[in-house]
């Protein structure tokens, strides 16, 4: 239990300090997944989610309720 919580708080940490790089994206997507398989989802799960919710929460952001999210200077 201790080595997830520790985990758990290593990849929000990595998450705050790549945001502006990698932007809300694909942050958001490496996020889900390595959260996934930290709770036990099967990698093939984690792999499909990340993304679908990385790109549905951007969309649902930027374009729903006009709150600017970062793309990322990776793509600039």
């Amino acid at each position: 239990m201790l080595r997830r919580l520790v985990l758990l708080i290593l990849s929000l940490v990595i998450y705050a300090w790549v945001f502006e790089w990698l932007g809300f994206p694909l942050s958001t997507s490496l996020l889900t997944i390595s959260i996934a398989l930290l709770f036990g989802a099967t990698p093939i799960a984690a792999i499909i989610s990340g993304p679908v919710l990385g790109i549905t929460l951007f969309y649902a952001f930027d374009k729903l309720l006009d709150v600017t999210l970062p793309i990322g200077n990776l793509f600039n």
